[in-house]
C-alpha cells in the first residue's frame, strides 16, 4: 500500500470515526471487534468497517477492553478509576475495587481478570490486580513496574508489559519470581498478542512500531512508520477474524482501526465463564 509499511503485510483500514480509542479486542460469537472511546464510548466495529456506540459512561476514559464467555465487556476506565462489566443489556456495573489507573485486562483460565494499574511513568509505581469472579481481589506480589500495561495470558504465565522500562515480563500463574522476556529500546510499549507459534506482537505507542519477539528469543522489528500517515501509534492489538489470521492495531492518538497479516494466525484469547 505504501513504501513505509511492507506490501507483505497487506495494511488496511478497517474502520474510521473513532475517538482516540486504545484498547479493542475480537468477539468470535458476534463476529465484530470492541473498542472503548476517550468520553466512555464503547464501540462495535463490525468487520465491515461500520461502527457503532453501543453505550456511553458518563466520564468515562476507555482504554483496555476484554470480553469473557458469556459475551460481557469489562472495560478499563481512568476516568472513573475502575474496571466495568457490560453484559449489553443492564447499565454498565463497577467491577473489582477502585483502581487508581487501569489500563488494560485481560483473563486467566480460571476466570481471574488481570488488571494493569499503571502508577507513574517516571517512577516504578506500576502494579497488576487480581480480581476473581467472587469479586475478592489482591495485587500480584510482584516488584513495582515501571509503567504497568498491556497484559496476556499464554499457557502457563501472565506476560506484562512495562513501557517505561521498556520491555515485557512474565510471571507464572501460580506466583514465583518474574522474568524478563525481552528488553527494548527508545520506544513505548504498548499492547500484547500471541501467535500460534507462541510469538508475542508487542505494539508501541511511541514511534509507530510493532515488534515480534519468537519464543526462541529472536525479535523482528515488523512494522514500523516513522511517518505515522499509515499506522499511528498501535498501542493494542488483537487477532481477529474466523481463522484469526489478521492483526487489528487500534490507534490512540487517531480516529481509526487498520489490519494487516503477519504470515501466521493468533491464539485465541482466553473467555472463560465468569459465572459462579
Amino acid at each position: 500500500m505504501s513504501g513505509y509499511v511492507e506490501e507483505a503485510l497487506d495494511l488496511r483500514t478497517l474502520a474510521t470515526g473513532l475517538d482516540h480509542a486504545e484498547g479493542i479486542c475480537w468477539d468470535p460469537v458476534r463476529r465484530c471487534l470492541w473498542a472503548g472511546g476517550e468520553v466512555g464510548q464503547i464501540y462495535r466495529i463490525e468487520l465491515s468497517g461500520d461502527v457503532a456506540i453501543t453505550h456511553t459512561i458518563a466520564d468515562g476514559v476507555l482504554l483496555g477492553v476484554a470480553l469473557d464467555a458469556e459475551g460481557a465487556l469489562y472495560l478499563c476506565d481512568v476516568g472513573n478509576h475502575t474496571v466495568w462489566r457490560y453484559d449489553h443489556v443492564s447499565l454498565p456495573q463497577r467491577y473489582g475495587p477502585t483502581i487508581e489507573y487501569p489500563n488494560y485486562a485481560a483473563f486467566g483460565p480460571d476466570a481471574t481478570l488481570y488488571v494493569s494499574d499503571s502508577g507513574s511513568f517516571t517512577e516504578p509505581t506500576g502494579s497488576i490486580v487480581s480480581i476473581s469472579p467472587t469479586g475478592s481481589h489482591h495485587r500480584l506480589a510482584l516488584p513495582d513496574v515501571q509503567y504497568s500495561n498491556g497484559l496476556c495470558v499464554y499457557e502457563d504465565y501472565l506476560y506484562y508489559v512495562a513501557s517505561a522500562l521498556p520491555g515485557v515480563w512474565r510471571v507464572a500463574l501460580n506466583g514465583g519470581e518474574p522474568e524478563l522476556v525481552i528488553r527494548l529500546t527508545r520506544c513505548v510499549p504498548d499492547g500484547l498478542a500471541v501467535d500460534v507459534n507462541g510469538a508475542l506482537y508487542i505494539s508501541c505507542y511511541q514511534p509507530n512500531q510493532v515488534w515480534r519477539a519468537s519464543s526462541n528469543g529472536e525479535v523482528e522489528l515488523i512494522i514500523d512508520d516513522w511517518t505515522g500517515e499509515f499506522i499511528l501509534s498501535p498501542t493494542n492489538v488483537a487477532f481477529y477474524g474466523d481463522d484469526l489470521d489478521r492483526l487489528a492495531l487500534v490507534s490512540l492518538c487517531g480516529h481509526s482501526v487498520t489490519s494487516v497479516t503477519v504470515g501466521v494466525a493468533g491464539v485465541e484469547v482466553l473467555r472463560p465463564s465468569t459465572k459462579e
